[in-house]
């Protein structure tokens, strides 16, 4: 798979999942402040482990 499209793909997913987590986490967790916390450190974590899959994907 192209490189490029591989990131447009890992990108397009890591927002949705963001959003997701954004509109979900404050439903379940009652401290909402921790809530959009965990929904960017999910976000950052998703992004570092997919960029690190792909690094040793094309090496």
């Amino acid at each position: 798979m192209d490189a490029r499209l591989l990131d447009v793909l890992i990108g397009v997913t890591g927002f949705a999942i963001l959003v997701v987590c954004l509109a979900v986490l404050p439903m379940i967790i009652s401290v909402t402040g921790a809530a959009y916390l965990i929904a960017i450190i999910v976000f950052i974590l998703f992004l570092s482990g997919a960029g690190y899959m792909v690094n040793e994907k094309i090496a």
